[in-house]
């Protein structure tokens, strides 16, 4: 139902799936990237030695989480208010790295005696966000189970090829894992096979 329900989704959906999903938590990772830096491409001059001038950027990247993490609650309010383990291992992810730069930031600021005043405020506002947000869906009811079939000859053609690009990753991962034998079963033969006829050896 999720392949079906994803093939049907515009380019513009799928677009605006993705930034809700990644982008808080990117943006969050980002904004402590920006005051951490990267020591070996200090080292070789491709970068900058970490800054006050570093905050800035970091406070914009927080900025875009905190934003992100406004879409995401009114998102989770449209789609029934209900415990989303992803969504509070993202809020986790958003907090942990606004804990993570705050204090790299004040630390900077101190070493160039640079006043910070209220840079830092978006990186406060995120945290507190995500916070609530966490505990929001922590204290929100599981969603229920919904049963719901629907037969493969109803399937549109995008979906059975993503089922099938799904069901071909699947195998390649059993055969990584020694989970099948590659050297008895034909890897080949098995993701050629139609949908629903996997555990049948002989399609005649």
């Amino acid at each position: 139902m999720n392949a079906s329900e994803w093939t049907k989704s515009s380019a513009l959906q799928k677009i605006w799936a993705f930034l809700v999903g990644f982008v808080p938590w990117l943006a969050s990772i980002g904004g402590f990237a920006a005051l951490l830096g990267d020591d070996r491409a200090i080292r070789l001059g491709r970068m900058t030695p970490r800054d006050a001038g570093d905050i800035p950027f970091a406070s914009v990247c927080y900025a875009i989480a905190a934003l992100g993490v406004v879409v995401l609650l009114v998102d989770w309010v449209r789609e029934g208010r209900k415990q989303t383990p992803g969504l509070r291992l993202t809020m986790t992810i958003i907090f942990v790295f606004g804990a993570l730069g705050i204090p790299v930031a004040y630390m900077l600021a101190a070493r160039e005696g640079v006043d910070m005043g209220l840079m830092m405020l978006p990186a406060y506002v995120m945290m507190g966000l995500a916070i609530l947000l966490f505990i929001l869906v922590q204290m929100s009811p599981l969603p229920e189970m919904k049963v719901q079939e629907i037969a493969l000859e109803d399937l549109d053609e995008k979906t059975v090829k993503r089922l099938l690009m799904l069901r071909g990753r699947a195998i390649d991962t059993l055969v990584q894992r020694g989970l099948i034998n590659s050297d008895v079963a034909d890897i080949n033969v098995l993701k050629a096979r139609p949908l629903g006829r996997l555990h049948i050896e002989d399609d005649t």
